[in-house]
């Protein structure tokens, strides 16, 4: 009898446990069920916030990062066009300016081709024609004519005879012009194209300015001016002596040359 007391308290004891049990996990399952009913977004939602929070801090990073780069990569990019596009427009301006240099030396020398086909050919008609008339030579140098004279006359007599073959004494207006025709002279004495009255001039009105005069002239022996191989010296114009005459075909100024 006392076992059977013992099962029966035992089997009491174990009911009441397992009653308590029950209850309890119900008790659980119903604050459960109250926990996810009250707040089922920031439940279930917590770690999307905290990703998407950092998430935000990234990307903010990245946008902070991104906006430090793009001034200089644009000015560089800027830079970069600009000097390409002035290398282009040097490019083309060069190129243009070596075609029309090479058009306007290709256009001087065919004329100076035509120029100088035309003096030598009127060079060689004058010699041509003069040597049958007056049996006298031309001489050519630097788009003139000289004609050296085989006569003797008087600076008047000279200059008038020029006249005749539209020409006048020589006017020397440089040392090569002096030199060249220096040699030309030999010996003799010819006259020039220059008088004094009062001061020396040329016959085209000009006054003197740089003079070729032998050493220890003028001398005052007369007003007009005589070529020998030395240099210049005064003369009196009633003498006789040879002359030469020139003939300027071309002129030159700085727009453009003019020929006759």
């Amino acid at each position: 009898m006392y076992n059977t007391e013992r099962l029966e308290i035992t089997h009491a004891i174990y009911d009441d446990v397992m009653t308590w049990t029950e209850e309890r996990a119900e008790r659980v399952e119903m604050m459960v069920d109250i926990y996810d009913r009250v707040d089922p977004v920031s439940h279930h939602d917590l770690p999307s916030h905290t990703e998407k929070h950092h998430t935000l801090q990234h990307t903010g990073s990245v946008s902070v990062e991104n906006r430090k780069h793009p001034a200089p990569v644009v000015c560089l990019c800027l830079l970069c066009f600009l000097l390409l596009t002035a290398v282009m427009v040097l490019c083309v301006c060069f190129t243009t300016e070596r075609k029309q240099l090479l058009t306007h030396i290709s256009n001087l020398t065919e004329e100076r081709e035509q120029i100088k086909n035309k003096f030598d050919k009127l060079q060689h008609g004058l010699y041509e024609q003069d040597q049958r008339a007056d049996n006298f030579q031309w001489i050519y140098y630097n788009f003139s004519f000289y004609y050296i004279s085989s006569d003797w006359k008087s600076w008047s007599d000279s200059r008038l005879y020029c006249h005749q073959k539209r020409a006048d004494l020589v006017i020397i207006n440089s040392r090569e012009e002096q030199e060249v025709l220096q040699k030309v002279v030999g010996s003799y004495k010819f006259w020039i194209g220059l008088k004094k009255s009062g001061k020396w001039e040329w016959t085209d009105g000009v006054t003197l300015t740089n003079g070729y005069w032998s050493y220890g002239y003028p001398r005052s022996y007369g007003d007009c001016a005589q070529m020998s191989s030395t240099g210049w010296e005064d003369g009196s114009c009633t003498y006789t002596k040879k002359f030469i005459c020139k003939r300027t075909i071309c002129t030159y100024s700085k727009i453009n040359l003019s020929c006759f």
